[in-house]
């Protein structure tokens, strides 16, 4: 004899496992918003910009690990990288994690006071920006988690180019941005803000970046006195000096900000990240005057895109509290919701490329006359070539090169010759061929 349910039965038996499976989910779903077992202080060191940047998404943080209390501790840029020296040679008073500038990573990892998070982050290999590995890695192993990346765009004054009668477009490469200058030179205003006595080689090393080239080659090798790229960067620089088109302030002073906000300057070359300056204190008062085109190239097919800046959190060795430190990273840094957030408050560039996905970046921006520049700098971001600017001795070889940099703008050595002093310099003092 067949027994089967009643069809009323087999609905009601239906409707119980459906029950049962929302519940199991709801569970779920619970848990993954309430982590109880990661607990206590996590302190955190980073600059009060950067904090910032991630105090946007706190609220969800404290939501989902109510156990875990946040010591923030900030510092200037200078003074963060020093704390950490001195805590490192100390052999004490380091925090659980500190945020760290690409630009001085693989000085810390060479220091050893970074633990080792080559398993924790291995499932985001993938989903960021590959180049953003490079200076926390070493012998295999991984000591950090990207945030941010730099690219590199032409922010430009829309009422400067209008006057001058130059359709922005039309600037594909630094010949082209030479030219308008020219133009721009007539009305009294500058196409970039340069210093030559102060020099810091920022923009030397984006010029270097966008041909992929650096200070060092793939080994590790001193290369900048042989390497034709290096010559293209810096006879650029010296052409725009001597033509008188680019203005001779120093970088980061308030003459240069004057300089921006008054529309003495015509282009910015820079990073996303200015972005934030200009809206905040640089030049508030500008909204819808800016547009943003893609950095000019070399050659008429090279690279128009390069990377300045970016930064990543590092756990470090013997840290009190390395896993609540990590549930913090993978929080701020490893979901799209948050890192698309993050952007949208303060311009840092997110090189969690599932955060490009956001509806957000689609968005025009007013402060550009409703251009849709975060499209612009996603495309940037995925163009940036591999270079070697930055390494263990970036400080150095950017001090050394900045003041090779600036005899050359003052007329005293000519680029080789910068260029030659430099590399013997850097030799000498990291010891590398």
């Amino acid at each position: 004899m067949n027994v089967s349910p009643r069809p009323g039965r087999k609905v009601a038996l239906a409707a119980a496992v459906v029950a049962l499976l929302a519940a199991l989910v709801a569970a779920v779903a619970s848990a993954g918003q309430r982590h109880s077992t990661v607990s206590g202080t996590l302190t955190m060191w980073c600059t009060q910009a950067q904090f910032d940047s991630l105090k946007a998404v706190d609220a969800g943080f404290h939501k989902r690990y109510p156990d875990v209390q946040l010591k923030y501790v900030a510092f200037q840029p200078a003074d963060l990288y020093q704390k950490l020296q001195l805590a490192a040679a100390a052999g004490s008073g380091l925090p659980d994690a500190s945020c760290i500038e690409d630009s001085h990573l693989a000085q810390f990892v060479k220091l050893g006071i970074l633990a080792d998070m080559t398993s924790r982050v291995k499932p985001y290999e993938g989903k960021i920006l590959a180049y953003k590995w490079q200076e926390g890695s070493a012998n295999g192993k991984i000591y950090t988690m990207p945030w941010d990346a730099g690219p590199l765009a032409l922010f430009y004054r829309r009422s400067v180019f209008k006057k001058a009668g130059i359709n922005p477009s039309s600037i594909h490469t630094w010949n082209d941005f030479y030219s308008a200058g020219l133009k721009i030179k007539k009305q009294g205003v500058a196409m970039w803000i340069q210093s030559k006595a102060q020099n810091d080689a920022r923009f030397f090393e984006s010029l270097l970046w966008e041909q992929g080239s650096g200070y060092v080659n793939a080994k590790g090798n001193v290369t900048i006195d042989k390497d034709p790229r290096a010559r293209a960067a810096l006879n650029l620089m010296g052409k725009l000096w001597h033509a008188g088109i680019i203005s001779d302030q120093n970088e980061w002073t308030d003459p240069w900000y004057k300089t921006i906000a008054d529309g003495k300057t015509a282009t910015l070359p820079m990073a996303v990240w200015m972005g934030t300056f200009l809206k905040s204190f640089v030049a508030p008062k500008t909204s819808g005057d800016w547009g943003v085109i893609p950095l000019p190239s070399f050659t008429a097919n090279g690279s128009h895109s390069a990377n300045d800046g970016g930064s990543a959190i590092s756990i470090m060795k013997g840290a009190d509290n390395p896993d609540a430190a990590w549930a913090y990273i993978q929080y701020h840094l490893g979901r799209a919701d948050t890192q698309s957030t993050i952007y949208k408050q303060s311009d840092i560039f997110p090189a969690l490329e599932s955060a490009w996905r956001s509806p957000y970046i689609h968005q025009a921006d007013p402060y550009y006359g409703n251009q849709k520049v975060r499209d612009m700098f996603v495309a940037a971001a995925k163009q940036i070539p591999k270079a070697y600017v930055y390494s263990s001795d970036y400080q150095q070889m950017n001090a050394l090169m900045s003041t090779e940099i600036q005899k050359y703008g003052l007329g005293k050595e000519t680029a080789q010759q910068a260029l030659s002093n430099a590399a013997k310099e850097i030799r000498s003092r990291t010891g590398r061929h």
